[in-house]
């Protein structure tokens, strides 16, 4: 690039214009569905794909669509980038389940850190001191939502600002750009590829090595890698209980409200999941002295539209000190995560109907020993940050002959991975009793091998901040992007940061200054690279 990039003001306005867009794009409700087998998984989808489409074709670019609602829109090159390589920029159009359609957001002005004021969830304690990786946004005017459930920021924000780009180009003609690829794509948070091998092949016949896709967390940063991932799947079979339970043994409930946070952010927003909140509970029952004598786990399921939710029914004996120690326990265990959104319920049912089995407190038993094993390295999301990985157990429920635990695996080092699952299946033939049943699924590969001969994916972002005044960063995804196709096919897609505050949880933000920023900032990177040269 030379001289100074045409950008435009750094002002409310353009943060509010950004706004307006990502207002009309959260109303719609576009979760994906991981359990159908249609692409797109969910109609809502196609129903924010129509009005990406019409405003790109608005913005003058030439819109093509296809059969998995993808949108694809091509602008030309101008000026100096007329003949420069082509450019793409990526953004997802479905959110991640438990996400919630609203109306509109809320505008706190020139936030100091104090408790943000989520309407519909008062207790929620969102501040600058339970949450230091939210400093970044003091003094900015915040936008939020009601606080019970995250509304889309993950993608929403990438495809406002992209459509903001987008509009600005327009009105500017002065602003050079190479030919440009502006994309929506389906279903990106259930990873399904076959959504994309489309667009992949699209792409590489039109000769793009290079792209961006908009889909990353913090300010400014810049992502070359990702975790290469799998999911444990582990199977308790169930068995009678060594003890039947005695007559006149009641149904004790606990409702157990997690704490919701994108495994990215676990450590610094401090998720809990509900299977580690029973597991605990559980084993604070066993030290007591209440189960077996007096209790006994007869089932838990995790919520299935918010994972780190679940129900955990034990089988008790009808004596208040037994239901009161229950719930004490519990309380122990729940209450001190309350300012960051843990919830905790009891209630007393009727009788035991069905005999319990065994499978229900074999799995949790298993999630204990595994979140306290110590394998040199760490285990629990929540535990881990940076370039270190995890092995989280966040979800259980009843199947057909037993119980089922997912286990999320994630690590940068491919070797590393396969420790992890060797891990779990060790773990699990820990526990007596029925041998359980591990099956592992391959998911996703760490990207960076390679991006690591593509060193522009790192210069330009870097300089186009230079240009806009702003401090670019380089992290690792603590994630994935569900950019294989691509790779496979020869583009080059690094990610950038959206600029916002704790991913797929009702406690996330942005701000208006964010929004502006980072429009800014693709307006530069869209000018370093028009003022590249084929190689």
């Amino acid at each position: 690039m030379d001289g100074t990039p045409i950008l435009p003001a750094a002002d409310e306005r353009l943060g509010r214009r950004v706004l307006a867009w990502l207002e009309r794009l959260v109303r719609i409700d576009s979760q994906s569905d991981e359990t159908s087998s249609a692409i797109p998984s969910t109609p809502g989808q196609k129903e924010l794909a129509d009005v990406v489409a019409a405003a790109l074709a608005a913005a003058g670019a030439r819109v093509e669509r296809d059969a998995h609602a993808s949108v694809l829109a091509s602008l030309p090159g101008r000026g100096p980038g007329a003949g420069a390589p082509p450019l793409a920029f990526s953004a997802h159009l479905d959110t991640s389940r438990g996400t919630r359609a609203v109306d509109r957001l809320h505008l706190l002005p020139g936030w100091r850190g104090e408790p943000i004021p989520y309407p519909a969830n008062p207790s929620l304690v969102v501040d600058a001191r339970n949450y230091p990786a939210a400093r970044p946004f003091i003094g900015q005017d915040i936008v939020h939502g009601p606080g019970d459930a995250p509304f889309g920021l993950d993608d929403k924000l990438g495809l406002a600002e992209m459509l903001v780009l987008a509009e600005l180009l327009a009105e500017r003609p002065e602003i050079p750009r190479p030919p440009l690829l502006l994309i929506a794509r389906a279903d990106e948070e259930i990873g399904r590829m076959e959504a994309v091998v489309g667009l992949a092949e699209e792409l590489a016949r039109r000769g793009v090595r290079t792209g961006f896709t908009l889909d990353g967390i913090a300010p400014y940063e810049i992502n070359v890698e990702n975790f290469n991932a799998s999911q444990a799947t582990v199977f308790f079979p169930d068995a009678p209980l060594e003890r039947p339970v005695p007559p006149g043994w009641r149904r004790v409930t606990l409702a157990l409200g997690g704490v919701n946070t994108h495994g990215a952010t676990a450590r610094e927003e401090g998720y809990r999941a509900a299977t580690r909140f029973a597991a605990e509970i559980l084993a604070r029952l066993e030290r007591i002295g209440i189960v077996p004598a007096r209790a006994v786990p007869a089932a838990f399921a995790s919520d299935p539209s918010r994972d780190c939710d679940g129900v955990f029914e034990l089988a008790a004996k009808d004596a208040p000190p037994v239901i009161e120690a229950i719930r004490a326990a519990a309380a122990e265990i729940v209450e001190p995560h309350a300012p960051r959104g843990a919830r905790l319920a009891c209630a007393t049912a009727g009788p035991v109907e069905r005999r319990p089995g065994r499978a229900a407190g074999d799995a949790l038993r298993f999630v204990g020993r595994l979140l306290s094993s110590r394998p040199g390295f760490p285990i629990a999301a929540e535990e881990s940050s940076g370039r270190e990985g995890y092995s989280a157990p966040y979800r259980s429920m009843p199947v057909e002959g037993g119980q089922r635990v997912d286990v999320r695996l994630r690590d940068f080092d491919a070797g590393r991975l396969r420790e992890r699952e060797r891990h779990v299946e060790a773990v699990a033939r820990e526990g007596g009793g029925p041998a359980p049943r591990v099956e592992i699924a391959r998911q996703y590969v760490n990207m960076g091998p390679r991006l690591a001969e593509r060193p522009e994916l790192l210069d330009w972002p870097r300089r186009a901040a230079e240009a806009a005044g702003v401090a670019a960063e380089i992290r690792p995804i603590r994630g994935g992007t569900g950019v294989d196709p691509f790779l496979d096919r020869g583009t080059a897609l690094a990610n950038l940061g959206t600029g916002y505050f704790a991913p797929e949880s009702e406690k996330e933000f942005t701000s208006l200054q964010a929004m502006a920023g980072h429009v800014r900032w693709l307006a530069a990177l869209v000018q370093v690279a028009a003022a590249a040269r084929p190689r």
